[in-house]
């Protein structure tokens, strides 16, 4: 038997991850293609339908329209954010730090000891990724927490002051050439812009688990996501150094992370169903046929004129209509579709059935 001392080192895993990942999607592309679509929507449908304890009266196989339309919602939901983590790095290392000018100053003034080298790398990222990053995050969370009215302008001008000033700081660490810090302030307010938008959508996405918690523990969490994200979004940027195929992968696995504990993949599938108007959304009012309302249905919310207000209807379509008529009470309505005469929803909510 071989001994471990003898045996060649295994391969680090994210060396292993980024070399058979292109090669297993070069193989079997095509099928991922054809099937994981289809198979993404219906586990999105099922999901609602198990949340909801109910289970539609058709046959969900025939209807591939709607499992693919539910899967490119869910796409566009969870993709939003991989691409918001992915996005901040690409604009400021293709259109800054890798230009032919930045590229030549950067390696001229890397050092040759190798320690020396690690830290000066070290101080790039901190000035060009995560500083900025985070200097961004922490300010929008002071102005939400000391003058929330500022909120929507400071989040378009602060961005400004800390591109123009870490990329002074940058010009002048690194020795650049002049002006570089506008050639850095540009790109980078795009991409604190970007910043700001994932900031705002894990802010609003995770607030309603965050309320659920002890009030002494919602300033730390507020204070401490600016910072997380300024920590996944600089290990995304890096991963520009080695590839596209290394940033997508970092930013598909960070912006899953991100999506999960901040509610946005749960809420995947209500997002969905609503946005196909299947359900998962309120309705002003129903009008019920009267041969249904042929007895005392008050109990029910259902009124004297064959009429459910305000009620949250949670599917619309095949035979039966599934709703609830109070949402702090746990029970659901079915009714058939041949007694519904029409669902008005409100128009900021949708279109009217």
């Amino acid at each position: 038997m071989q001994k471990w001392s003898d045996r060649p080192p295994s391969d680090d895993a994210i060396d292993v991850v980024l070399n058979v990942s292109p090669a297993v999607l070069k193989k079997h592309g095509a099928l991922l293609a054809k099937v994981f679509p289809p198979f993404t929507g219906f586990v999105i449908f099922l999901l609602y339908f198990s949340r909801n304890h109910f289970y539609p009266s058709f046959d969900l196989f025939q209807f591939s329209s709607l499992l693919l339309a539910a899967a490119c919602i869910g796409f566009a939901i969870v993709g939003l954010v991989v691409v918001t983590m992915v996005a901040p790095g690409a604009f400021i290392f293709h259109l800054f730090l890798n230009t032919h000018k930045v590229k030549e100053d950067l390696t001229y003034a890397m050092p040759y000891s190798e320690v020396a080298r690690g830290k000066a790398v070290w101080q790039l990222v901190g000035l060009a990724y995560f500083g900025p990053s985070c200097a961004v995050g922490l300010g929008l969370v002071a102005i939400l927490v000391f003058a929330p009215d500022l909120f929507l302008v400071a989040s378009l001008l602060w961005p400004v002051f800390i591109a123009l000033g870490f990329g002074i700081a940058l010009q002048i660490r690194f020795d650049l050439p002049r002006w570089s810090f506008l050639s850095y302030g540009w790109t980078a307010y795009v991409a604190l812009l970007i910043v700001v938008f994932l900031l705002l959508l894990v802010f609003k996405s995770s607030s309603p688990s965050i309320q659920q918690l002890p009030s002494s523990w919602h300033l730390p969490i507020l204070w401490a996501i600016p910072v997380i994200i300024a920590v996944m979004v600089s290990i995304c940027s890096m991963a520009h150094f080695v590839g596209w195929s290394a940033a997508g992968h970092f930013g598909l696995f960070f912006g899953l992370f991100v999506a999960a504990y901040s509610g946005v993949l749960t809420t995947v599938p209500e997002k969905a169903i609503k946005h196909l108007g299947l359900g998962a959304y309120e309705a002003e009012l129903i009008t019920l046929d009267p041969a249904f309302c042929d007895r005392d249905l008050t109990e029910l919310g259902i009124t004297n004129d064959c009429a459910l207000r305000n009620v949250h209807v949670v599917w619309s379509f095949g035979d039966s209509v599934v709703l609830r008529p109070t949402l702090d009470e746990p029970r659901q309505v079915q009714i058939p579709n041949k007694f519904v005469r029409s669902i008005v929803q409100s128009t900021l909510e949708g279109n009217q059935k």
